[in-house]
């Protein structure tokens, strides 16, 4: 290299160095023009996060923590519900392809069909037929031999056991657990060519789907047979069904119901009240418990009884203390919930189970207490053992809300003791 290409060079390298600098000193500029724009306003760092700390706190309770409410299970719009029955009402073999898509369209909101592979779908939308039930009717009884299953589109149903009382010679019936839209009910029993292991009776006005018997076993047998022994071999390896006798676990199995549940759904909305000892087969789900701390309950009843307008100090500590959903744990594949129901224990919370997307498995509770063998009793007990007490949450519970209020309040002092003349308009608070 020469003398004239060195020099090059050299000019090409402080030229950069040039620009760099000039544009590292055009950006300084102007971050220093935004600092004196902030402090013109009167806000100091230390302020300025305060503020942005509170309002997102605020933001964050009123979108993201949920209502169980809004969890609820949503069932068919009217407008596609209607039209879904019109498509049902024509005879099967004069349903043209563009009925097919049509019915198969207005089902995919059902939970067990919006499951199966698509060209099993539009299988079933050829063949299946309407059927509506009044409160009462009873569907399928028990003993009898299988010919048919449906799938449950709106309503719930329940299913009845009869026992009979050898001496006296008396039959009663107890309700083992309910059905509900989205079930698939009574294709266990064509897969096992098994008669029927309970009734099942309308609990309100019901719409199903009829599959008969020969359309059962060319569409859909493979594919439930796969989920009937993906299930069986779960349980078997299962630590709580390690003990039970192989007929016990069949038996189980054909008065269960296999349910998938998209994430942000409920699974159960009272533990206290349902039917279901609810196993995590896939999936991950969250369970959640709401409880009120004796300082939220003082402070909105003190609220309550002020007739005067709150100020936006008392609205942040309002939102800080509102009874809140907590969460307890996650459960992943095998976790039970329900199982402290069941067994007893002390101080039995009332909880919530939310999916974050999971396949359950759901055994009716009765049925398990009844058939339960002593060893597996004694595992469930184990189980519980390491679960946190209902006093051991609500004391977390408490700090947690106590630690909220003092942070809150802090940050509120720190607020007042810095603020100027016009900043509350100026900062919309």
């Amino acid at each position: 290299m020469d003398v004239t290409e060195q020099t090059e060079a050299v000019t090409a390298v402080l030229s950069g160095k040039q620009r760099f600098f000039k544009a590292a000193s055009t950006i300084a500029h102007l971050c220093g023009l935004v600092l004196k724009g902030k402090r013109y306003i009167g806000r100091s760092p230390v302020v300025q996060w305060a503020t942005f700390y509170l309002q997102g706190q605020i933001n964050v309770r009123r979108d993201l923590l949920f209502n169980i409410s809004d969890y609820s299970k949503k069932h068919f719009q009217k407008k596609s519900f209607g039209k879904l029955k019109r498509l049902l009402r024509i005879c099967p073999e004069q349903r043209i392809q563009q009925d097919i898509l049509q019915i198969q369209a207005c089902l995919k909101t059902n939970r067990a069909f919006q499951c199966l592979p698509s060209k099993t779908q539009r299988q079933l939308c050829q063949v299946i037929i309407y059927q509506k039930y009044e409160a009462g009717t009873v569907i399928i009884k028990q003993g009898h031999v299988a010919t048919e299953c449906y799938l449950v589109l709106s309503g719930k149903l329940k299913f009845m056991m009869a026992n009979e009382n050898e001496k006296d010679k008396i039959s009663t019936s107890e309700t083992l657990c309910e059905a509900e839209g989205g079930d698939f009910i009574g294709e266990m029993c064509l897969l096992t060519n098994t008669r029927r292991p309970s009734s099942v009776i309308c609990k309100s006005d019901a719409e199903l789907v009829v599959i008969g018997k020969e359309d059962f076993k060319r569409i859909l047998a493979n594919i439930r047979y796969e989920q009937h022994h993906a299930m069986c071999q779960f349980l078997r390896k299962h630590l709580l069904f390690s003990t039970w006798p192989q007929g016990k676990i069949d038996f189980l199995i054909q008065c269960s119901l296999w349910r998938f549940h998209r994430a942000g759904t409920a699974v159960v909305t009272d533990s206290l009240n349902s039917c279901f000892l609810i196993i995590v087969h896939s999936g991950r789900c969250m369970e959640v418990a709401k409880l009120e701390s004796e300082t939220t309950c003082t402070q909105n009843a003190t609220w309550k009884r002020t007739p005067h307008y709150k100020s936006e100090k008392q609205k942040l500590q309002e939102a800080s203390l509102t009874p809140q959903f907590l969460k307890i744990r996650t459960l992943e594949q095998s976790d039970i919930f329900g199982l402290a129901d069941i067994m007893d224990k002390d101080g039995t919370l009332q909880l919530s189970l939310i999916s974050e997307g999971a396949t359950c498995i759901f055994i009716p509770k009765r049925l398990f207490l009844e058939a339960a063998p002593a060893k597996s009793r004694l595992i469930a007990l184990e189980m519980l053992s390491r679960y946190p007490t209902k006093r051991t949450i609500q004391e977390s519970y408490n700090m947690q809300q106590a630690w909220s209020t003092y942070r809150t309040k802090l940050i509120g002092l720190h607020l007042e003791k810095h603020a100027r003349p016009g900043l509350a308009s100026i900062g919309g608070w």
